[in-house]
């Protein structure tokens, strides 16, 4: 891990990371106003972790209960621009989720979701000794006219295929996303609190210091 001293992790504006991640990720779309942590190379900005508010309030629920739900929030995008030195992956998301509880002191739950269909496992987030919660279900999701994949939530509100067709989206079937949740706090004592919580199953891979 020494050899990452050339990197440097800070919180950056929102725009800039909305656009890092509209540019650079596959889905070519992005939360309004997800909250950023940059991964600089000198000055050079070469990667973004973004987390944003599930856009599902049950979402939210599913992990303490309803009334613990504004405890959680979601891992909303990352991208870390190739090529990179091994393990930069996990170095970059401990700092970002170590920024989010100093910016952030209430979270202690960040769920984050590998999209099989993009050949995905949570390889990263594994390493991470994040809790693997199984897999969503398959879902149709819907792709805009500039190629943007859409969620089929948007604000709050289910997309109906009149609707889509309206707006100029395509039906696009996507596979199962493995699930993961990351338990972040200022200290053991605290993750055991909010462990004990926990209403979602979960598989045991470590707990985030």
């Amino acid at each position: 891990m020494s050899g990452f001293s050339e990197y440097s992790v800070s919180m950056i504006k929102s725009s800039i990371g909305r656009d890092y991640i509209v540019d650079n990720h596959y889905t070519g779309g992005c939360h309004r106003s997800p909250m950023c942590w940059g991964l600089h190379l000198g000055d050079e900005l070469v990667g973004v972790i973004g987390f944003a508010t599930p856009c599902s309030e049950a979402v939210r629920a599913s992990v303490f209960g309803p009334d613990h739900k504004s405890a959680v929030t979601e891992l909303h995008r990352m991208h870390l621009k190739d090529p990179h030195p091994r393990n930069l992956t996990t170095w970059f998301l401990a700092r970002a989720l170590r920024g989010l509880v100093e910016y952030k002191p209430l979270i202690r739950g960040v769920l984050s979701y590998a999209d099989a269909t993009e050949g995905h496992d949570g390889t990263v987030y594994r390493a991470a000794n994040a809790l693997y919660c199984g897999t969503t279900k398959k879902a149709r999701f819907w792709r805009d006219a500039d190629g943007v994949l859409r969620h089929p939530r948007q604000c709050g509100v289910n997309i109906s295929q009149e609707e889509a067709v309206e707006r100029g989206w395509a039906a696009e079937m996507r596979g199962a996303k493995h699930r993961y949740l990351f338990l972040v706090g200022p200290c053991r004592r605290e993750l055991k609190l909010w462990r004990g919580r926990l209403i979602l199953d979960t598989a045991e891979f470590g707990v985030q210091p």
